[in-house]
């Protein structure tokens, strides 16, 4: 059984969805079997010089249901991906 979770990043105005859902989807090979650009947004509520954009992340256990401990590794994974673009998580 798959599992999407959803994240949303405050990045650079100049970064490209590509290359943010592209390092997402090298964060975990094994686990990570999609991710998708799903929103970007600039304006109101987002800081000058900054886009939100949320990811949709699809991923697939090998043998076993994820562990709560796995998927917090998986999303850690994610975040510190985007991280090396300059995209922080929304909070």
């Amino acid at each position: 059984q798959s599992v999407r979770r959803d994240f949303a990043f405050l990045a650079p105005y100049t970064l490209a969805a590509g290359d943010l859902v592209r390092a997402i989807r090298g964060a975990d090979k094994a686990s990570i079997i999609e991710a998708r650009l799903f929103d970007r947004f600039a304006g109101q509520g987002v800081p000058d010089g900054q886009v939100s954009l949320a990811v949709e992340v699809e991923l697939q256990p090998l043998e076993k249901s994820f562990t709560d401990a796995e998927l917090k590794a998986i999303a850690d994974k994610v975040v510190a991906a985007a991280a090396k673009l300059g995209a922080m998580l929304r909070s």
